[in-house]
């Protein structure tokens, strides 16, 4: 916070970044059971702290402004009917602190006033019971090598579809019920977001129940990517990108009203228009931490918030939906998470509270949230565990694939010696039947064009020919023509058939029998032209 003084009178908080601090976290599930179907799991986490890819100047000892949410507890207390007493606190503690950054995230740091305060007759009281005031305040304050609430997931040994489905978280299978107001928001729905069920679809919503926020959330497909390792040797894995959609931190969508907790706290104009609830973008979750400290989550820089949030503080950068969405990326057949990046943005809530005057006149200062820290969390398959994918995935699909296709072939080759079989056989068979009809209708053929031949034989005709015209000698010299083309052509089509392709006794007999038809034709021929030529019709 750059300026604490101006904020709490009157001017737009502005803020300023530093770092990147970067951790190295660790992440262990511990099996506790596993019968009957589930599994029963821990989550051990642990952070070290990774100096060399931190910022030069980035140390765990650097001192910050953060507001101070002590101060606003006995604001939100001092707003209530009754506790009017607890505005006195205020003389005694300042807005915000100075802190260092290790006791912002995990070593935790101890109110410089709370002591004092709660050594105030009747606020002792109010520390301990009503407001429930740790000793110390972090961001992940006992969140550092430490156990998450026991999990119960399905195995999918009887549904591969459940596979790593949530069915109890903390021993219930539905959230505390004084965490959101309706039935379907208490519902723990998906995975933890480390492993999904296989064969995933590109239509269907991925559930993940997170619990830093204390509910589920969806991811939607968005597009195919090449997963690359960091090994350049290790071949890429095609996957599956699924993001968070900007309807996941919107109340007025269908579902997610429960995820709403109005109050008196006015922050925006814009909650007028949703019954005290928070604008898009924005996730209010107070009532699932430990001692309900005033803490609202959204996205960097809040993304997907409407205009008027993301103006009310300055010093943030551009919105980026790349940068600052929350991205999957999964090998669907298998539903490996091969790379995950999780992103979010803590702000603190600075409430001036109701009608505080006196002894604290907090009427000037405007109620914001201040965003404190921006998360950027990545998390990316081993190398290892990647070619062992790869391996027993796609070289196996690809023996399974080689081999259907050599069966394929095989199978092929078998089929069509079979049709070159029975082709051979069939022709084979129609060659006997084709030799036995070429037989028959050759020889009625040449029978039948001897009987054409000897039907108008000359010699039985001889003396009607001395009456013929011109007209007639024509008709009959153009059907000698004919004649003689027909002789041609089947002395050199069907004789030379008749000659290769039967036995030689029936070659010998067709031999002799065309021998007899055509010197017939030729006899003929010279009687017809006698005749012509004594006819007198013909002379003149």
């Amino acid at each position: 916070m750059k300026n604490p003084d101006e904020f709490m009178n009157g001017a737009i908080p502005e803020v300023s970044g530093s770092g990147p601090y970067v951790f190295d976290k660790k992440l262990e599930n511990r099996v506790v059971s596993a019968e009957n179907g589930t599994v029963k799991y821990q989550r051990f986490l642990s952070y070290f702290f990774n100096e060399q890819e931190s910022c030069q100047t980035c140390i765990l000892g650097n001192r910050i402004w953060v507001p101070n949410m002590i101060y606003q507890k006995f604001v939100e207390a001092a707003s209530t009917e009754g506790m009017k007493a607890a505005a006195t606190t205020l003389l005694s503690q300042t807005a915000f602190l100075e802190v260092e950054v290790e006791e912002l995230l995990f070593e935790g740091y101890k109110d410089p006033f709370l002591d004092k305060v709660c050594e105030i007759p009747f606020m002792n009281f109010v520390c301990e019971a009503i407001l429930d005031v740790p000793e110390r305040i972090g961001l992940f304050f006992e969140a550092n090598n430490t156990a998450s609430k026991m999990y119960e997931i399905d195995d999918g040994t009887r549904d591969p579809t459940n596979l790593g489905k949530i069915l109890k978280y903390d021993e219930e299978p539905l959230l505390d019920e004084t965490w959101w107001s309706t039935e379907e928001s208490l519902k723990i729905r998906g995975t933890d977001g480390s492993l999904f069920h296989p064969f995933l679809s590109k239509n269907e919503k991925l559930y993940v129940y997170v619990a830093e926020l204390c509910r589920s959330i969806w991811l939607e497909f968005k597009e195919e990517v090449e997963y690359r390792s960091r090994k350049e040797e290790v071949e890429s894995l095609k996957a599956y990108r699924y993001v968070v959609p900007p309807e996941v931190f919107d109340v007025t969508y269908p579902g997610n009203e429960g995820y709403c907790n109005p109050s008196d706290k006015q922050f925006f104009s814009s909650q007028n228009d949703s019954v005290g609830c928070l604008p898009k973008g924005l996730l209010e979750i107070s009532k699932c931490q430990k001692s309900q400290p005033p803490i609202t989550i959204s996205l960097p820089n809040f993304l997907y918030a409407p205009s008027e949030v993301r103006e009310s503080v300055k010093g943030l950068n551009g919105t980026d939906d790349i940068r600052d969405s929350i991205v999957v990326d999964i090998e669907p057949r298998v539903g490996a998470v091969l790379y995950a990046r999780r992103v979010s943005q803590v702000n603190i809530e600075m409430w001036k509270g109701k009608n505080l005057t006196f002894p604290v006149n907090l009427k000037k200062m405007k109620s914001a949230l201040i965003p404190v820290i921006i998360l950027h969390e990545t998390s990316e398959i081993d190398d290892d565990s990647l070619e062992t994918i790869r391996s027993q995935l796609y070289e196996t699909e690809s023996i399974a694939y080689t081999s259907c296709n050599i069966m394929m072939i095989i199978g092929a080759i078998v089929l069509l010696l079979g049709f070159l079989f029975l082709a051979f056989s069939y022709q084979e068979e129609h060659e006997k039947k084709l030799r036995k009809c070429l037989y028959v209708s050759r020889c009625k053929s040449l029978k039948g064009f001897r009987r054409d031949l000897t039907w108008r034989h000359p010699h039985d005709v001889e003396d009607e020919l001395e009456t013929y015209h011109l007209d007639e000698f024509d008709g009959f010299m153009k059907m000698l023509r004919k004649k003689e083309r027909v002789i041609s052509s089947l002395e050199e089509q069907y004789f030379p058939g008749v000659i290769t392709c039967y036995p030689e006794d029936i070659a010998e007999f067709f031999e002799k029998r065309w021998k007899r038809i055509k010197k017939s034709f030729v006899s003929a021929k010279n009687n017809i032209c006698n005749c012509f030529k004594r006819s007198p019709a013909i002379n003149q």
